[in-house]
């Protein structure tokens, strides 16, 4: 019996023989079509949108055509300025009069793309402003996260006298007060949640999550170092600190910002789609030579959307922090010689098929585990540990298990009885309420809704994993509905032609919060279906002499005869390969039979 293999069950915590058995597959999905909204037909026709796009404004709170011409274009204009950010005043007060000194300012940040790109942003605002800056990252199996008391440490000895922190630091408490001790005043720009008890105690606190602040609450850690950026330009420039220097451009961080924010999977919404949407203009008029760079390793062509930064840029700064160091990331991204960048990037993107390869190994193990034990195929948000594996990866390994299995996931790795990992959850089950819930337990947790992770004591382990499938038991739907599929509206093939492609682009960019709609296309014939990579699924579907290729990933199981009918859920997408063109992704499909009959 293997001494490192453990499946979380549900009354105990074993060691456990992992025997072949059939990988679960994907519960079913069940179709729910909205029904149409009253007001949609008019807010086309006024904005001169086709109606299906009414219908999904409407359905998403934009039915006053004021409003949803605003959503429709996102600027600059319209973000208000940092001066209702609670704790922005006693910020300035500290680092107003240090940068003005000459005092070293220490960044501290996170392992992450959102806390890289972060560290990017404020350490080269503070190099514009003409401050000494010095920095510093954690790397994950050292130090783990947050702001640490190593971290207060080498900053010191690296000279800085004050410190500010980025993307962490809201439930560091250790770390604060070990700078304190060393001379260093703190202040913290965070956007986790703000964990219950006294508030940390540093200098300034900057947190949308704080009861007394209202400013933008899903920025972000890139997006309030962004406002604090600029709210520490307006206070520069009022005591005359520009007077013989530039004024530096905040402009060209968005790019920064666009990556951070996708990589982070917070809202789309609000300040977040207008800096993203903005980011995305910065980005592609590649002003960053680390950015072009990265771009080129990852085979990346014509103009960038939120999905390359989401999938292509951001994994690859996520690699370095994942498996090796996330300093190689950061010079990337501060880097200005394009021969420096294309090395890093290169060891970038070499670190990234390492992460590749570790992630599909460990998916394997755990889906074998979920498939070789009957209570864990109970089990409402799965938990999962095993001793050796790499804990860089465990966050997006549960991401692939929520997509494969509908359930809320959490791996962690054993070591020396200690459990260390990261979750992933749905919408409806607020992953750090249930760890603050089950706070008893663990040694440290942190995070979002979606994503979190915590530290235990292995005993602890059994405990926690009941806990959290009590919790999601009461939260989600029953176990084997699958999550449901909500069609916002029903289309033809006629309505899905080129001249949809700008009307995308302004709907665009698409994230949490602002998903790309997902359609109802019904009674199509298939005029081609195929397999193509891992199993997934090439079709083309046609209607009355319209013609619309598709790609339906991991659908390959249910490749449709040629010339039968489907009904499809789909999205369509903007594709650069080829030409630019549109193209469907199914989300599921079925014999034509209308949505009444599920």
């Amino acid at each position: 019996m293997s001494d490192d293999i453990y499946i979380l069950r549900l009354t105990r915590f074993a060691p456990l023989y992992i025997v072949p058995s059939m990988v679960p597959a994907p519960p079913p999905r069940t179709w729910s079509l909205q029904p149409p909204h009253p007001r949609a037909p008019r807010l086309a026709a006024e904005l001169g949108l086709p109606p299906w796009v009414g219908q999904v404004l409407c359905l998403r709170g934009h039915a006053d055509p004021a409003q949803a011409q605003g959503f429709l274009d996102p600027r600059l204009v319209l973000l208000p300025g940092p001066e209702s950010m609670a704790g922005l005043g006693p910020a300035l007060k500290v680092l107003v009069p240090a940068i003005q000194a000459g005092r070293t300012i220490g960044v501290a940040g996170d392992y992450d793309a959102d806390g890289v790109t972060a560290t990017a942003l404020m350490v080269d605002f503070l190099r514009q402003a003409g401050a000494s800056v010095v920095w510093d990252l954690p790397q994950r199996l050292r130090d783990g996260y947050g702001f640490l008391p190593a971290t207060a440490g080498r900053l010191r000895q690296a000279g800085a006298e004050v410190v500010i922190t980025v993307d962490c630091g809201i439930s560091d408490h250790a770390g604060v007060a070990a700078a304190g001790e060393l001379g260093m005043p703190v202040v913290i720009t965070d956007h986790h949640q703000v964990p219950a008890g006294p508030l940390v105690p540093a200098a300034a606190v900057i947190n949308p999550h704080q009861a007394c602040c209202r400013f933008a609450p899903h920025l972000a850690g890139v997006g309030v170092a962004f406002y604090v950026a600029a709210g520490l330009r307006a206070g520069l420039r009022a005591v005359g600190h520009f007077a013989d220097r530039p004024l530096p451009n905040l402009r060209n961080s968005l790019d920064l910002v666009a990556v951070g924010t996708c990589a982070d999977v917070v809202p789309l919404l609000d300040h977040n789609r207008i800096l993203v949407n903005e980011g995305l203009k910065v980005l592609n008029e590649g002003r960053r030579e680390g950015f072009r760079a990265l771009g080129k390793v990852a085979g990346l062509k014509g103009a960038l959307d939120a999905r390359d930064l989401g999938f292509a840029l951001a994994p690859r700064l996520n690699a370095a922090g994942r498996l090796s160091s996330p300093d190689q990331a950061l010079e990337l991204l501060l880097c200005q010689d394009p021969a420096q960048a294309a090395a890093l990037a290169t060891g970038l993107d070499r670190l990234n098929r390492d992460r590749r390869g570790l992630e599909g190994e460990i998916f394997q193990e755990a889906l074998e585990m979920v498939g070789g034990d009957p209570e864990l195929a109970q089990a409402r948000c799965l938990v999962l540990a095993k001793a050796g594996w790499h804990r860089g990866v465990l966050g997006i390994v549960a991401s692939r298990l929520v997509e494969r299995l509908g359930r809320p996931a959490m791996l962690l790795a054993i070591d020396n009885g200690l459990a260390v990992g990261s979750g992933r959850s749905l919408p409806g089950f607020h992953l750090q309420r249930a760890l603050a819930g089950l706070g008893h337990l663990l040694e440290h947790f942190g995070g979002h809704a979606l994503a979190a992770g915590a530290t235990l004591a292995t005993a602890n382990l059994p405990q926690l994993a009941l806990g959290l499938h009590q919790a999601a038991a009461e939260q989600l739907p029953p176990l084997g509905q699958g999550m449901p599929l909500e069609l916002e509206a029903e289309v033809g093939l006629h309505d899905l032609g080129p001249e949809l492609i700008p009307v995308l682009e302004r709907l665009a960019p698409f994230g949490p919060g602002n998903p790309e709609p997902v359609l109802a296309l019904k009674g199509v014939e298939v005029g081609q279906a195929s397999l193509v990579g891992e199993g997934h699924l090439r079709l083309e579907v046609r209607h009355n002499g319209r013609r619309l290729k598709g790609i339906g990933f991991n659908l390959g199981p249910r490749k449709p005869a040629a010339g039968s009918r489907v009904d499809l859920a789909c999205t369509p997408r903007i594709s650069s390969y080829g030409g630019r063109h549109l193209e469907l992704v199914v989300e599921d499909l079925r014999p034509a039979q209308g949505l009444g009959s599920q």
